[in-house]
């Protein structure tokens, strides 16, 4: 999954896409969620598929980020 992070300073707002691949290489991009300026961003991981699905991260980490505070 590729998060990605864009500051609408004329609209006050977050606007937060992903994309996922499953073969690390083609990548589909999801819609655009918009959060209210004023609210914290965070992170969150999780597994849907059938009831028992388990997911495995090998490696998880963000980077490129500034402060907006």
């Amino acid at each position: 999954m590729r998060p990605a992070h864009h500051a609408d300073e004329a609209g006050g707002e977050h606007a937060v896409r992903a994309a996922t691949s499953t073969d690390g290489v083609h990548w589909t991009w999801t819609g655009v969620w918009t959060l209210p300026r004023e609210q914290a961003l965070r992170i969150g991981l999780v597994s849907l598929d059938t009831a028992g699905a388990t997911a495995r991260f090998h490696c998880v980490r963000t980077y490129g980020g500034r402060s907006s505070g």
